[in-house]
Protein backbone atom coordinates (compact mmCIF):
# COMPACT_ATOMS: atom_id res chain seq x y z
CA UNK A 1 0.00 0.00 0.00
CA UNK A 2 2.97 2.25 0.72
CA UNK A 3 4.24 2.76 -3.14
CA UNK A 4 0.39 3.36 -4.32
CA UNK A 5 -0.19 6.00 -1.63
CA UNK A 6 3.24 7.06 -2.64
CA UNK A 7 1.82 7.74 -6.17
CA UNK A 8 -1.23 9.34 -5.16
CA UNK A 9 1.23 12.04 -3.84
CA UNK A 10 3.43 12.15 -6.87
CA UNK A 11 0.52 12.72 -9.42
CA UNK A 12 -0.12 15.94 -7.35
CA UNK A 13 1.47 18.27 -10.13
CA UNK A 14 3.02 21.84 -9.09
CA UNK A 15 -0.34 23.35 -8.49
CA UNK A 16 1.04 22.82 -4.57
CA UNK A 17 4.03 25.39 -5.63
CA UNK A 18 1.49 27.66 -7.62
CA UNK A 19 -1.16 28.02 -5.00
CA UNK A 20 0.26 29.03 -1.50
CA UNK A 21 -1.31 31.45 0.45
CA UNK A 22 0.51 34.25 2.28
CA UNK A 23 3.13 32.93 5.35
CA UNK A 24 3.20 34.11 8.86
CA UNK A 25 5.29 35.93 11.30
CA UNK A 26 9.29 36.29 10.80
CA UNK A 27 10.89 33.35 10.29
CA UNK A 28 13.72 32.37 13.35
CA UNK A 29 15.02 29.12 11.13
CA UNK A 30 18.31 29.67 9.28
CA UNK A 31 20.04 26.45 9.61
CA UNK A 32 22.70 26.15 12.03
CA UNK A 33 24.98 28.93 12.26
CA UNK A 34 28.18 26.59 13.61
CA UNK A 35 27.86 25.26 10.54
CA UNK A 36 31.08 25.75 7.65
CA UNK A 37 30.60 28.53 5.93
CA UNK A 38 30.81 26.11 2.30
CA UNK A 39 30.26 22.50 4.28
CA UNK A 40 28.12 21.43 6.69
CA UNK A 41 25.02 20.22 7.10
CA UNK A 42 21.86 21.46 4.71
CA UNK A 43 18.70 20.99 5.37
CA UNK A 44 16.53 21.21 2.45
CA UNK A 45 12.27 21.07 2.73
CA UNK A 46 10.39 19.83 -0.27
CA UNK A 47 6.66 18.35 -0.84
CA UNK A 48 6.67 14.67 -1.78
CA UNK A 49 6.74 13.61 -5.40
CA UNK A 50 7.17 16.86 -6.65
CA UNK A 51 9.35 16.61 -10.13
CA UNK A 52 11.00 19.62 -9.04
CA UNK A 53 13.01 17.56 -5.78
CA UNK A 54 14.37 15.60 -9.47
CA UNK A 55 17.52 17.64 -9.68
CA UNK A 56 18.50 17.00 -5.74
CA UNK A 57 18.65 13.90 -5.74
CA UNK A 58 20.30 13.15 -8.38
CA UNK A 59 22.80 15.93 -7.09
CA UNK A 60 22.70 13.22 -3.41
CA UNK A 61 23.40 10.17 -5.59
CA UNK A 62 26.57 11.35 -7.80
CA UNK A 63 27.66 12.58 -5.10
CA UNK A 64 27.84 16.26 -5.66
CA UNK A 65 26.81 17.59 -2.37
CA UNK A 66 29.64 15.62 -0.79
CA UNK A 67 32.10 16.91 -3.08
CA UNK A 68 31.60 20.26 -1.19
CA UNK A 69 31.91 18.82 1.90
CA UNK A 70 28.05 19.34 2.36
CA UNK A 71 25.90 16.65 4.19
CA UNK A 72 22.16 16.97 2.86
CA UNK A 73 19.17 16.13 4.72
CA UNK A 74 15.69 16.13 3.02
CA UNK A 75 12.81 16.73 5.14
CA UNK A 76 9.27 16.95 3.72
CA UNK A 77 7.26 20.13 3.11
CA UNK A 78 4.12 20.06 5.34
CA UNK A 79 1.00 20.33 3.38
CA UNK A 80 -1.01 22.44 5.98
CA UNK A 81 2.28 25.34 5.30
CA UNK A 82 3.64 26.97 2.69
CA UNK A 83 7.09 28.63 1.86
CA UNK A 84 8.53 30.67 5.30
CA UNK A 85 6.30 28.69 7.29
CA UNK A 86 7.01 25.84 6.67
CA UNK A 87 10.84 26.48 6.64
CA UNK A 88 10.22 27.60 10.31
CA UNK A 89 8.50 24.92 11.42
CA UNK A 90 10.73 22.23 10.23
CA UNK A 91 13.95 24.30 10.54
CA UNK A 92 14.98 23.81 7.17
CA UNK A 93 17.59 25.90 5.56
CA UNK A 94 16.11 26.23 1.53
CA UNK A 95 13.00 25.08 0.12
CA UNK A 96 11.25 25.99 -3.02
CA UNK A 97 8.10 28.23 -3.33
CA UNK A 98 6.48 30.23 -5.98
CA UNK A 99 6.53 33.72 -6.46
CA UNK A 100 3.13 34.70 -5.06
CA UNK A 101 3.89 32.19 -2.20
CA UNK A 102 7.32 34.57 -1.45
CA UNK A 103 5.49 38.28 -2.59
CA UNK A 104 2.69 36.89 -0.07
CA UNK A 105 4.98 35.93 2.52
CA UNK A 106 7.12 39.46 2.26
CA UNK A 107 4.04 41.23 2.77
CA UNK A 108 3.40 39.23 5.96
CA UNK A 109 6.52 40.12 7.37
CA UNK A 110 8.74 37.20 6.54
CA UNK A 111 12.05 37.69 5.72
CA UNK A 112 13.45 35.42 3.23
CA UNK A 113 14.63 35.32 -0.59
CA UNK A 114 15.24 33.52 -3.55
CA UNK A 115 18.73 32.77 -4.25
CA UNK A 116 18.64 30.37 -7.26
CA UNK A 117 16.61 29.74 -9.83
CA UNK A 118 13.90 26.87 -10.36
CA UNK A 119 10.88 26.47 -12.64
CA UNK A 120 10.99 29.35 -15.28
CA UNK A 121 7.83 29.03 -16.13
CA UNK A 122 4.07 27.51 -15.40
CA UNK A 123 4.07 24.33 -16.40
CA UNK A 124 -0.52 24.23 -17.13
CA UNK A 125 -1.38 21.95 -19.69
CA UNK A 126 -5.88 21.89 -20.51
CA UNK A 127 -6.90 18.59 -21.10
CA UNK A 128 -10.23 18.17 -22.65
CA UNK A 129 -12.38 14.55 -22.32
CA UNK A 130 -11.26 12.02 -24.90
CA UNK A 131 -13.43 12.75 -27.90
CA UNK A 132 -13.81 15.89 -27.02
CA UNK A 133 -15.02 18.29 -29.89
CA UNK A 134 -12.80 21.53 -28.90
CA UNK A 135 -10.01 22.57 -30.67
CA UNK A 136 -6.25 21.16 -30.20
CA UNK A 137 -3.35 23.50 -30.88
CA UNK A 138 -2.38 19.59 -31.62
CA UNK A 139 -4.19 19.84 -34.33
CA UNK A 140 -3.01 23.27 -35.46
CA UNK A 141 -5.32 25.25 -33.77
CA UNK A 142 -4.09 28.81 -32.69
CA UNK A 143 -4.48 29.15 -28.67
CA UNK A 144 -6.67 31.80 -29.23
CA UNK A 145 -8.78 29.53 -31.09
CA UNK A 146 -8.54 26.94 -28.00
CA UNK A 147 -9.64 29.42 -25.40
CA UNK A 148 -12.31 31.37 -26.78
CA UNK A 149 -14.09 27.93 -27.60
CA UNK A 150 -14.11 27.56 -23.91
CA UNK A 151 -16.88 30.29 -24.01
CA UNK A 152 -19.69 29.15 -21.42
CA UNK A 153 -17.65 25.94 -20.39
CA UNK A 154 -17.67 24.61 -17.04
CA UNK A 155 -13.43 24.44 -16.33
CA UNK A 156 -11.67 22.22 -13.83
CA UNK A 157 -9.14 24.49 -11.81
CA UNK A 158 -6.36 22.96 -8.73
CA UNK A 159 -7.59 25.50 -6.42
CA UNK A 160 -10.79 27.59 -5.16
CA UNK A 161 -11.71 30.51 -6.75
CA UNK A 162 -9.95 33.91 -5.99
CA UNK A 163 -6.85 31.57 -5.53
CA UNK A 164 -3.76 33.10 -7.94
CA UNK A 165 -4.17 30.14 -9.92
CA UNK A 166 -7.80 31.05 -10.85
CA UNK A 167 -7.07 34.89 -11.21
CA UNK A 168 -4.18 33.57 -13.50
CA UNK A 169 -5.82 31.35 -15.58
CA UNK A 170 -9.06 34.36 -15.88
CA UNK A 171 -6.47 36.83 -16.90
CA UNK A 172 -5.21 34.60 -19.67
CA UNK A 173 -9.09 33.96 -20.78
CA UNK A 174 -9.57 37.51 -20.95
CA UNK A 175 -6.68 37.19 -23.33
CA UNK A 176 -8.59 35.81 -25.65
CA UNK A 177 -11.94 37.83 -25.04
CA UNK A 178 -13.62 35.16 -22.96
CA UNK A 179 -15.01 35.76 -19.51
CA UNK A 180 -18.37 33.40 -19.22
CA UNK A 181 -17.03 30.26 -17.65
CA UNK A 182 -17.56 28.29 -14.53
CA UNK A 183 -14.74 27.22 -12.31
CA UNK A 184 -15.05 23.97 -10.57
CA UNK A 185 -12.38 23.38 -8.30
CA UNK A 186 -10.74 19.88 -8.41
CA UNK A 187 -7.32 20.10 -6.59
CA UNK A 188 -4.43 18.40 -8.74
CA UNK A 189 -4.82 14.82 -8.24
CA UNK A 190 -4.65 13.12 -11.70
CA UNK A 191 -6.92 10.53 -10.69
CA UNK A 192 -9.53 13.19 -9.73
CA UNK A 193 -8.71 14.96 -12.57
CA UNK A 194 -9.30 11.63 -14.79
CA UNK A 195 -12.65 11.05 -12.95
CA UNK A 196 -13.91 14.65 -13.60
CA UNK A 197 -12.68 14.62 -17.35
CA UNK A 198 -14.56 11.15 -17.72
CA UNK A 199 -17.92 11.64 -16.17
CA UNK A 200 -18.12 15.03 -17.84
CA UNK A 201 -18.65 17.06 -14.68
CA UNK A 202 -16.29 19.14 -16.28
CA UNK A 203 -15.39 20.22 -19.50
CA UNK A 204 -11.73 20.88 -19.17
CA UNK A 205 -8.92 20.64 -16.71
CA UNK A 206 -6.00 21.99 -15.57
CA UNK A 207 -2.62 19.21 -15.13
CA UNK A 208 0.45 19.75 -14.46
CA UNK A 209 3.56 17.79 -14.58
CA UNK A 210 4.02 14.84 -13.09
CA UNK A 211 0.15 14.57 -13.95
CA UNK A 212 0.09 15.66 -17.48
CA UNK A 213 2.31 12.18 -18.55
CA UNK A 214 0.35 10.12 -16.29
CA UNK A 215 -2.25 11.49 -18.04
CA UNK A 216 -0.28 10.80 -21.53
CA UNK A 217 0.70 7.73 -20.30
CA UNK A 218 -2.81 6.14 -20.36
CA UNK A 219 -4.51 8.22 -23.06
CA UNK A 220 -6.62 9.62 -20.08
CA UNK A 221 -7.60 13.11 -22.18
CA UNK A 222 -7.46 15.36 -24.83
CA UNK A 223 -4.26 18.16 -24.67
CA UNK A 224 -5.44 21.36 -25.83
CA UNK A 225 -2.95 23.56 -24.91
CA UNK A 226 0.07 24.04 -22.96
CA UNK A 227 -0.36 27.48 -21.63
CA UNK A 228 3.58 28.64 -21.36
CA UNK A 229 2.72 28.26 -25.58
CA UNK A 230 -0.07 30.98 -25.52
CA UNK A 231 -1.35 33.82 -23.73
CA UNK A 232 0.85 36.28 -22.28
CA UNK A 233 -0.24 35.56 -18.88
CA UNK A 234 1.79 32.53 -19.08
CA UNK A 235 4.37 32.79 -21.49
CA UNK A 236 5.96 35.45 -19.50
CA UNK A 237 5.57 34.56 -16.22
CA UNK A 238 7.99 33.22 -13.47
CA UNK A 239 7.41 29.87 -11.56
CA UNK A 240 9.08 29.37 -8.65
CA UNK A 241 13.18 29.33 -7.42
CA UNK A 242 14.78 28.38 -4.66
CA UNK A 243 13.87 30.68 -1.13
CA UNK A 244 16.30 30.93 1.91
CA UNK A 245 15.60 32.80 5.24
CA UNK A 246 17.46 36.38 4.68
CA UNK A 247 19.28 35.05 8.06
CA UNK A 248 20.81 32.02 6.63
CA UNK A 249 22.10 34.01 3.25
CA UNK A 250 23.56 36.45 5.41
CA UNK A 251 25.25 33.72 7.95
CA UNK A 252 26.05 31.17 4.99
CA UNK A 253 26.47 33.05 1.47
CA UNK A 254 29.00 30.17 0.43
CA UNK A 255 26.63 27.23 1.23
CA UNK A 256 23.62 29.14 -0.65
CA UNK A 257 25.73 29.47 -3.49
CA UNK A 258 27.68 25.83 -3.37
CA UNK A 259 23.71 24.40 -3.16
CA UNK A 260 22.92 26.50 -6.32
CA UNK A 261 25.97 25.55 -8.01
CA UNK A 262 25.00 22.04 -7.17
CA UNK A 263 21.40 22.55 -9.00
CA UNK A 264 23.47 23.69 -12.37
CA UNK A 265 25.58 20.67 -12.28
CA UNK A 266 22.70 18.14 -11.69
CA UNK A 267 20.74 20.04 -14.17
CA UNK A 268 23.25 19.39 -17.04
CA UNK A 269 23.11 16.19 -15.81
CA UNK A 270 19.00 15.58 -16.13
CA UNK A 271 18.76 17.38 -18.82
CA UNK A 272 21.85 14.84 -20.90
CA UNK A 273 19.48 12.24 -23.04
CA UNK A 274 22.22 9.88 -22.10
CA UNK A 275 21.28 9.73 -18.35
CA UNK A 276 17.56 9.44 -19.38
CA UNK A 277 16.93 6.39 -18.46
CA UNK A 278 19.22 6.20 -15.19
CA UNK A 279 16.83 9.81 -14.07
CA UNK A 280 13.88 8.28 -14.11
CA UNK A 281 14.82 5.54 -12.47
CA UNK A 282 15.19 7.95 -9.64
CA UNK A 283 12.25 9.95 -9.85
CA UNK A 284 10.02 7.11 -9.68
CA UNK A 285 12.00 5.61 -6.57
CA UNK A 286 11.04 8.55 -5.05
CA UNK A 287 8.00 9.11 -6.10
CA UNK A 288 6.33 6.13 -7.22
CA UNK A 289 4.98 6.42 -10.08
CA UNK A 290 6.16 4.37 -13.04
CA UNK A 291 9.42 4.28 -14.91
CA UNK A 292 7.52 5.28 -18.32
CA UNK A 293 6.03 7.80 -16.59
CA UNK A 294 8.67 9.27 -14.87
CA UNK A 295 11.02 8.61 -18.32
CA UNK A 296 8.15 11.25 -20.15
CA UNK A 297 8.55 13.66 -17.07
CA UNK A 298 12.43 13.31 -17.40
CA UNK A 299 12.23 14.16 -21.23
CA UNK A 300 9.72 16.54 -21.18
CA UNK A 301 9.53 18.93 -18.74
CA UNK A 302 13.13 20.01 -17.30
CA UNK A 303 13.89 21.86 -20.61
CA UNK A 304 11.64 24.89 -18.43
CA UNK A 305 14.48 24.39 -15.24
CA UNK A 306 17.80 26.71 -14.64
CA UNK A 307 19.20 28.03 -12.04
CA UNK A 308 19.28 31.46 -13.75
CA UNK A 309 16.77 34.19 -11.92
CA UNK A 310 16.03 36.65 -14.70
CA UNK A 311 15.46 39.88 -13.90
CA UNK A 312 12.83 41.20 -16.25
CA UNK A 313 10.31 37.99 -16.17
CA UNK A 314 10.68 38.05 -12.28
CA UNK A 315 9.77 42.09 -12.45
CA UNK A 316 7.15 41.23 -15.13
CA UNK A 317 5.78 38.27 -12.96
CA UNK A 318 5.74 40.55 -9.66
CA UNK A 319 3.75 43.44 -11.67
CA UNK A 320 1.30 41.36 -12.99
CA UNK A 321 0.70 39.52 -9.63
CA UNK A 322 0.24 43.34 -8.05
CA UNK A 323 -2.50 43.74 -11.38
CA UNK A 324 -4.28 41.02 -10.62
CA UNK A 325 -4.50 40.98 -6.76
CA UNK A 326 -2.60 38.26 -5.94
CA UNK A 327 0.04 40.48 -4.54
CA UNK A 328 -0.39 43.96 -2.91
CA UNK A 329 1.03 47.05 -3.84
CA UNK A 330 2.71 47.97 -0.86
CA UNK A 331 4.84 47.09 0.16
CA UNK A 332 6.26 46.74 -3.35
CA UNK A 333 7.23 43.26 -3.97
CA UNK A 334 10.49 43.21 -6.38
CA UNK A 335 13.58 41.46 -7.70
CA UNK A 336 15.87 44.13 -5.29
CA UNK A 337 13.49 43.01 -2.55
CA UNK A 338 12.82 39.59 -3.01
CA UNK A 339 15.97 38.11 -5.11
CA UNK A 340 19.62 37.75 -3.91
CA UNK A 341 21.40 36.78 -6.81
CA UNK A 342 25.42 35.25 -7.02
Amino acid sequence: MRRKSQSLIALAGAGLLMAGAAACGDSKAAGNPSEGKRGGTLKVMMFPGQAYRLPVLVARDRGLFKKRGITLEITEQPTNLQGMQGLQATGSDIGQVSVATLGQGYQAGTKGKYFCGGLNTIQTTLMAPNGSDLPSTADGASWQEVLKALKGKKIGIQTPVGSGVQLLFAAALKEAGVTDVTYVNIGTDPATVVAALGNRSVDVAQIAPTGTQYMQDRKAGKPLVYLPDGPSTYKDLYGSAWVAPDRFLKQRPDAAKAFCDVMGEALDLIKDPANSTANAAILAKDTGISEKVAKLVVDQTYGDHSTELDRNRLTTTFEKYVELGILKADPKPSYDTLVQAH
